[in-house]
């Protein structure tokens, strides 16, 4: 495995709607500093979106002092511009880097999707992986990266794997497999996530208490991979289900920002974006002083 850690998504910090890269500088030193040893930006990650070309890229340099695993996320765009961002990362000889890309049209058939990857890994310096969101059917309905196309993208030389977050937990279940040889990285329910699919192909996950205090996170995957099931349960249910219990009932990525913010990594966000009551911001703080004491 390359990422044999749990990763660590990083969300953008804005000063008066103004993107500012002095606090996420600092958080990923935190990050460094406490055993975080893979980084990733992503779409999938609050306020990504809000941001521009032109940010996006200042904000994804920003990982490039991580002397460890850096995954890159570029937003859903068109082949062609896809193309120049490949070209502008190629140009900047990351250590460690990835790239994390997301299929940005509608899905036909699986040749569509293999064509796009094989396009890119021909013409990226980096490993590739995909951001295997559900995707609009051009027929009506939703597709979600299946077995067949999962194996399929797997022959491509360069891919090595994918951001899972299916919505449907049986379907990962079935459609996932160690035999593809990927990079798995499942989302949405973090340690609980990945303790059910890790026998099915998931290598490891995207983090939830540990954005904050990353020595918990790590303790539970070396745990889990060393077979002391006691203790990472332990971990899962007495000190990770609670912290979730509060920001899921208010709402993940705002108690996110706000657990950062009151931490220093986050100055504010970009509009539009969810207010929080006084009310949510106190039971944030009570749940985030339990997990960083």
């Amino acid at each position: 495995m390359i990422f044999d850690s749990p990763v660590y998504p990083i969300s953008p910090s804005f000063e008066n709607e103004i993107l500012e890269l002095g606090s996420t500088q600092k958080y990923i030193e935190f990050l460094e500093d406490n055993g975080a040893k893979n980084l990733m930006t992503t779409a999938g990650t609050s306020q990504f979106n809000l941001m521009t070309r032109e940010e996006i890229r200042d904000f994804n340099y920003t990982l490039l002092g991580f002397k460890w695993n850096k995954i890159i996320g570029i937003p859903p765009i068109s082949l062609s511009e896809l193309r120049k961002e490949i070209f502008y990362y190629n140009q900047l000889n990351i250590s460690n880097g990835y790239l994390l890309i997301l299929f940005p049209e509608r899905y036909y058939n699986n040749e569509q999707i293999i064509d796009f990857f094989k396009d890119i890994c021909k013409r990226s310096k980096y490993p590739i992986l995909v951001h295997g969101n559900t995707l609009k059917k051009g027929f009506g309905g939703e597709f979600i990266y299946d077995y067949k196309l999962i194996e399929s993208l797997s022959r491509i030389k360069g891919f090595i794997g994918m951001k899972e977050e299916s919505p449907n937990l049986d379907f990962s279940i079935k459609n996932l497999s160690k035999d593809f040889g990927l990079e798995v990285i499942v989302a949405g329910g973090s340690m609980r996530r990945f303790w059910t699919l890790e026998p099915f192909g998931a290598t490891t996950y995207l983090t939830g208490v540990g954005s904050f205090n990353p020595t918990i996170e790590e303790d539970f995957y070396r745990s889990y991979m060393n077979g002391d099931m006691k203790w990472s349960k332990d971990i899962m249910t007495e000190i990770e289900k609670p912290l979730f219990e509060t920001f899921m009932k208010i709402g993940w990525h705002a108690s996110m920002r706000y657990a950062l913010n009151q931490m220093g990594y986050i100055k504010g966000n970009r509009e539009p974006f969810y207010k929080l009551n006084s009310e949510e911001k106190e039971q944030i703080k009570k749940a985030l002083e339990k997990i960083i004491k």
